[in-house]
């Protein structure tokens, strides 16, 4: 039989196309090869460099998770985020200027140390006032009902009298007790002041006090009197 020649194919080379131009160790890069052409390239960059400038907006909004039995670096790292401002003093609140600056202070190292953010602690502060205000309000109405019904009452059982006996409680208190008798009551519960004139009256029946000189003490109408009798003392007589 004829000897059959032998015959040696040699191996076909891939065609590197535009990645001929890069770096040896870059050539075979399965992400490179990926791309067919140098504008697909391209095409992709701008593509991820887009999405990764959003991803970066992102990223920069974004708050961590606060992680159970936080240490301090964990809260101030997580309040930060939430848009705390740097200082407690940073904080803002209306009308501040009229509060005591203990109070103010304290409410502003409160408000930092739970991570407020600016708008939040002024809003809290405004409603806390509020409500502050509103409970003062209540509570000087209520009392101003409260002397006013204790007024009318005692009115009602001393009838014409009750001017008379008031002034005498006055001149008893000033003479025998401290300070001015109406401050003494301006804050306190209005039915003690009822009780009071009711006790000095007492104690002016007992000891003659009722009866006794108060200088001229001008009573309702213009008119003064050297006593306070109400119906006591005999009128003095008259002048022929």
């Amino acid at each position: 039989m004829p000897e059959v020649a032998e015959t040696h194919t040699e191996p076909v080379k891939e065609s590197l196309g535009w990645r001929a131009g890069l770096p040896s160790d870059l050539q075979q890069n399965e992400t490179f090869k990926s791309f067919k052409t140098v504008g697909e390239l391209g095409k992709s960059y701008l593509e991820t460099t887009a999405k990764y400038s959003e991803l970066e907006r992102k990223l920069g909004d974004y708050v961590p998770k606060l992680p159970d039995n936080p240490t301090d670096e964990d809260k101030n790292l997580y309040f930060n985020a939430l848009g705390r401002p740097e200082t407690a003093t940073d904080y803002e609140f209306e009308g501040e200027d009229k509060n005591a600056p203990e109070w103010t202070n304290h409410w502003k190292q409160q408000f930092h140390s739970l991570g407020l953010t600016k708008a939040q602690a002024k809003t809290l502060s405004a409603s806390w006032n509020k409500q502050m205000q509103a409970m003062v309000e209540a509570h000087n109405t209520a009392i101003k009902n409260e002397m006013a019904a204790a007024e009318g009452k005692l009115r009602s059982e001393m009838g014409d009298k009750y001017d008379t006996n008031v002034e005498l409680a006055k001149r008893l208190w000033t003479k025998y007790g401290e300070g001015e008798f109406d401050k003494a009551f301006e804050n306190g519960n209005s039915a003690y002041r009822a009780t009071t004139i009711r006790m000095l009256l007492k104690f002016a029946a007992l000891t003659g006090e009722d009866r006794s000189p108060q200088g001229g003490t001008t009573l309702p109408g213009g008119k003064k009197v050297t006593f306070i009798a109400y119906d006591k003392s005999p009128e003095p007589p008259k002048k022929g």
